[in-house]
């Protein structure tokens, strides 16, 4: 539980630094980070598993670059939920999804889940 946690506030501090860094991402203050982080993971805890066994001839293809467009989706979705949170284009939402995959993989890695 407590590596869950951690994982989630590291998460967290990941996407507050993106919106920090990317232009066209606006998070509110560090609390609405934790809830996008949080948001987040539960959509992709419910609904990245049906997606990834709808679009697996597509993953397949392109060698599990349609992940990438999979968690653009989650992420977008997670826009349209909080109001603290607010992608303003394509391109942030591009350099957003890729920022957040690579690093939700290095805090995996760190954190050992």
């Amino acid at each position: 539980m407590l590596l869950i946690l951690i994982g989630l506030f590291l998460n967290a501090l990941l996407v507050f630094i993106i919106a920090k860094l990317t232009p066209g991402i606006n998070v509110k203050n560090y609390g609405a980070a934790v809830a996008v982080a949080f948001t987040y993971s539960v959509l992709s805890w419910l609904f990245k598993g049906i997606l990834v066994f709808l679009s697996f001839p597509l993953i397949l293809v392109t060698f599990g670059l349609f992940h990438l467009i999979l968690n653009a989706f989650l992420l977008w979705v997670t826009d349209k939920i909080l109001d603290s949170f607010e992608i303003t284009n394509l391109g942030a939402l591009a350099i957003g999804t890729l920022s957040l995959t690579i690093g939700g993989m290095l805090v995996n890695l760190l954190v050992g889940h």
